[in-house]
């Protein structure tokens, strides 16, 4: 039973995005100004398409750019956080995300980063084009365990965010996701409908601190959370 439901929410949520995607392309190209606002549609469609409540906690703040990080526990982490930006943001996501169907074709409209996890030299390359972009004022999304976690628990974190936060001297926004792994882990390819939290912490502040002690500051938070 679970698994013929699973197939009805995966179906309507393809039904949905092949309505609601294509007016993102024309209004990409015309009016790209309102194109944060079409994601946000978009991205709540598809939590609507999947059953999911959605329960945030906090407020985005008005100012910024940030560097916005995000625990990594579900492919639906990509289209949690764009329900909330305020202002225009990019991500920074693993190359192999681009040649998902529908899922690609989202993150090149937004003109999200790919990072080869596995290629040393390609990596920086893609930190340096976040580095560029976050100075021209837009909001860089990324997760900082680096891939999705397989245990419910918080990964290890990788340091290129941190590096790229002090390198800019832009403020860390932690953003806490709860419910994502219960719903939907990356072992599982059933949904299990329920809700999803978002909690918006404050911005960290990068002055004067080293990477290491960033990245501690930083995951100190996360680990107060139970993120199943």
């Amino acid at each position: 039973m679970r698994q013929l439901y699973s197939i009805w929410l995966y179906g309507r949520t393809v039904l949905f995005v092949l309505l609601f995607f294509p007016p993102m392309i024309v209004i990409t190209i015309l009016v790209p100004s309102l194109m944060y606002q079409y994601a946000r549609f978009l991205s709540k469609g598809i939590f609507w398409s999947f059953n999911i409540k959605i329960n945030i906690i906090g407020e985005f703040p008005d100012d910024g750019p940030y560097i916005l990080m995000q625990n990594h526990s579900s492919f639906l982490d990509l289209f949690f956080l764009p329900t909330v930006i305020k202002g225009k943001y990019t991500g920074i996501v693993a190359a192999e995300n681009f040649k998902i169907p529908i899922i690609g074709s989202v993150l090149s409209r937004i003109h999200a980063i790919p990072i080869h996890r596995f290629n040393h030299t390609k990596a920086i390359n893609a930190m340096k084009i976040a580095e560029e972009k976050n100075q021209r004022g837009y909001h860089i999304a990324i997760f900082p365990e680096g891939t999705r976690t397989t245990t419910g628990d918080l990964s290890s974190f990788k340091k290129g965010g941190f590096h790229m936060a002090i390198n800019t001297q832009t403020k860390i926004l932690p953003v806490i996701t709860q419910g994502l792994y219960t719903i939907k882990p990356k072992t599982r390819w059933t949904i299990h409908p329920g809700e999803a939290t978002m909690i918006i912490k404050n911005p960290i502040s990068t002055t004067d601190k080293t990477v290491e002690e960033l990245l501690e500051e930083v995951r100190s938070i996360y680990l107060q959370y139970d993120l199943k």
